[in-house]
């Protein structure tokens, strides 16, 4: 009897394929129509699993059934991965050099050159990371502190900054560990190699976490390692009473299934025993060079944590399983370590909270209790937790992402019931593909699957931790972002928490936006609109006129009808993961040069007032000229900001300045109640000589708000990209 591979059932065809290569799942797949049909080709098993295999890509548990995302990513992570950082760059932890090419701080008065320096050290638009470009394929990154660190595809951890940037027992000046300013590898004891040395299984990396000061790694072999000095070598963490295994497998007692390093604890999976937490350890200075490991003889058993549900339909359980908790728990799924409590959720949809006692006399995590995740809108089934410091997000299967505080869940386990308003529904993460959320201190970003980042929360000292541009200045304003206070705080309108506001990684968008801010083509018949918009204490015209901006910015390529000729549809630029800490952000990007540079070449005309032969080539600038620009821009720039200080028009804000009233009619408002802004002087309209942007004849935006209010203006109304949001300035309260 003669059989065809088609005979065999599809769940006996499924299995064959984790064993094929791409190109050979490619080719078994072209074969015959049956084959080729997208059950297959997109089969979300295969290729999230290759790209985690291949990339040591960390899973995404709401996007693993999208095998058509899956297979992109393994196309363009061979060549396209970048790192962007963004925020305060307080000791190097962003990789970006402070004596950044084109520093204007050698002009101008000592106040001047103290601004220019902050300004280089708070980083508002993403940029990318220096020094990673011989890194190779880059897989992961994860912010800490005082520190971003990176995870390549060979399984190599590298850092910038400083792991603990509160250790003070150096003995040497500076007496603090000593910045890392471009990616730095961490390092293994004498006698363990690197993994891009040679394949090892008990240094190469499958999945890290960085903590506040300390960066945990868990090795293909399934040892933990621990680092919190960037340049002593890591230690090998074992247990006094858990037993943990290193031969590789990813089941059966003692296999560590994940590590997770805390705001000031870490912690691990362990089968057999549950999730462990201990203090993060370090190499002391007298610490011999030959020592490797180190053995944790305070820890702390988070109790019902320890169930594994057996695999496959004829599986038993192992004799060290726990079986009353099958119903009742659940098998561990996820969980985070904040700073003074722990959640997990587990494999049937729930939600458990403990908090941990950690002092001198005793090291302990209390009774976890379920927190209840259903309400009039949603089914109560759990699929991740994700969080830092004091706050975190619980997803659920039907698309709703809902956060909270540490707070509140203190009020929990206090009264042993949840209290009002426990976990907030902000809409722009409701059923918008949301697959991961990253927390710093005051800020957070949303990570969507269709590779866009948005941010919310506050940026203290307008640090730019929200990634939205700005650093006090007008853009950041026009994104939605209210600066307030001596320190300039800046914090997110009510409206961007209708549809997010995203961050912006094309160059261009960033002249696009300096033009509009600086009023368009007629900042003198802009300039009531512009103190409405950015200068009025009430904030419904900004948050209108930062929404229309935002609407502006999204699907920027179809825009201006460009398309990559894959016609992969992830965009020029497409973010893989997104992380946060402290006063910073990290983006692990995929960036389709040849589309990105199509984009911008569609932005730019040539200049209609200059004869053809005057106007330049597509060729860039050369030194000398980029150098007399840079000192054009620094002199225009310093008479900017002292026509302005002077209150010189047209850099003055009016002693009367206009505001649309709530008849639609302008009327004149009190300046001591309103804002002051800054009107710089009129660029990017412009991407080089000879050239101008199809922006360049743009005027301000002239909106008819929600409320029925006109902005004054001689220009017609722009008109929504997309329907105006409903705003509810209440969601976030």
């Amino acid at each position: 009897m003669t059989m065809s591979l088609l005979d065999l059932p599809v769940d006996i065809i499924l299995l064959v394929f984790p064993y094929l290569d791409a190109t050979s799942f490619l080719h078994l797949t072209s074969t015959c129509t049956a084959f080729h049909n997208t059950d297959f080709v997109n089969d979300s098993a295969y290729w999230s699993a290759l790209v985690r295999k291949t990339f040591r890509v960390p899973n995404q548990p709401t996007a693993q059934h999208d095998g058509k995302r899956w297979q992109k990513l393994y196309k363009r992570l061979l060549t396209q991965s970048r790192i962007y950082t963004w925020g305060d760059n307080d000791k190097g932890c962003l990789g970006h050099s402070y004596d950044a090419p084109g520093s204007l701080a050698h002009l101008g008065p000592p106040r001047a050159r103290r601004v220019n320096a902050l300004r280089r050290r708070h980083i508002s638009w993403p940029a990318e990371m220096q020094g990673t470009a011989d890194l190779g394929v880059i897989s992961d990154v994860q912010c800490g502190g005082w520190s971003t660190t990176l995870l390549t595809a060979k399984g190599r951890l590298h850092t910038v900054g400083v792991l603990d940037g509160m250790q003070f027992n150096q003995r040497r000046p500076p007496f603090m560990q000593t910045p890392a300013m471009r990616p730095t590898a961490l390092q293994y004891p004498p006698g363990f190699a690197a993994p891009e040395e040679r394949d090892e299984p008990s240094t190469a990396i499958q999945q890290f976490s960085s903590g506040r000061a300390h960066v945990l790694g868990l090795s293909d072999s399934g040892r933990i390692w621990s680092w919190q000095n960037i340049e002593h070598a890591g230690l090998h963490v074992k247990f006094l009473i858990h037993e943990t295994k290193e031969d590789g497998s990813a089941a059966g007692k003692g296999a560590v299934h994940k590590v997770v390093a805390g705001w000031n604890k870490s912690a691990a999976l362990i089968e057999g025993t549950g999730i462990v937490l201990w203090d993060p350890i370090q190499r002391g200075h007298d610490d011999t060079a030959v020592e490797d490991a180190v053995l944790i003889l305070e820890s702390a058993l988070v109790p019902s944590s320890g169930y594994r549900r057996p695999k496959g339909k004829n599986a038993k359980h192992a004799d060290y399983v726990d079986t009353s908790l099958a119903e009742t728990v659940g098998q561990v799924e996820s969980f985070v370590v904040l700073e003074h409590v722990l959640l997990f959720t587990t494999d049937i949809g729930k939600v458990f909270v403990a908090q941990i006692f950690w002092s001198d006399t005793e090291q302990r995590v209390g009774d976890p209790i379920e927190t209840s995740v259903s309400d009039e809108e949603s089914a109560s089934f759990a699929t991740d937790v994700q969080g830092s410091f004091r706050s975190f997000a619980v997803f659920l299967r039907d698309g709703s992402v809902l956060t909270s505080n540490q707070d509140k869940l203190m009020d929990l386990l206090r009264d042993g019931q949840a209290p009002d308003n426990f976990f907030k529904r902000i809409p722009a993460l409701q059923d918008k593909g949301v697959i991961s959320v990253a927390f710093g201190d005051y800020h957070f970003h949303a990570l969507h699957s269709a590779g866009f980042i948005t941010s919310y929360g506050n940026e203290p000292q307008a640090c730019g931790a929200l990634g939205l541009g700005g650093h006090g200045d007008p853009e950041g304003r026009l994104r939605g972002i209210r600066y307030q206070g001596m320190g300039g705080d800046g914090k997110l309108v009510p409206h961007a928490y209708a549809e997010g506001r995203r961050v912006w990684f094309e160059a261009e968008k960033r002249d696009w936006i300096s033009f509009i801010t600086a009023g368009g083509v007629d900042a003198e018949e802009a300039a009531p609109r512009m103190r409405m918009a950015l200068g009025h204490p009430d904030v419904r015209c900004q948050g209108e006129i930062s929404e229309w901006i935002e609407q502006q910015g999204r699907d920027w390529a179809s825009k201006y009808g460009v398309k990559s000729e894959e016609d992969d549809d992830l965009g020029a630029y497409f973010a893989l993961s997104v992380t946060a800490a402290g006063w910073h952000s990290g983006a692990l990007v995929l960036v389709n040069e040849n589309l990105a540079a199509k984009v911008q070449a569609a932005c730019e005309v040539r200049d209609p007032s200059l004869p053809p032969e005057e106007a330049e080539d597509d060729a860039p600038e050369t030194p000398a000229e980029d150098a007399g620009s840079i000192v054009s821009y620094a002199v225009s720039t310093f008479l900017d900001y002292g026509r302005w200080f002077l209150g010189i028009s047209p850099y003055n804000v009016s002693a009367s300045p206009v505001q649309a009233g709530r008849n639609g009619t302008a009327e004149r408002v009190d300046n001591r109640r309103t804002e002051q802004i800054h009107v710089p002087r009129n660029f990017g309209e412009a991407p080089r000589d000879g050239y101008k942007y199809v922006w360049a004849t743009d005027h301000f935006p002239r909106l008819r708000l929600s409320e029925g209010i006109e902005m004054p203006g001689d220009v017609p109304f722009n008109e929504w990209r997309y329907t105006r949001p409903e705003f509810d300035l209440h969601a976030v309260e």
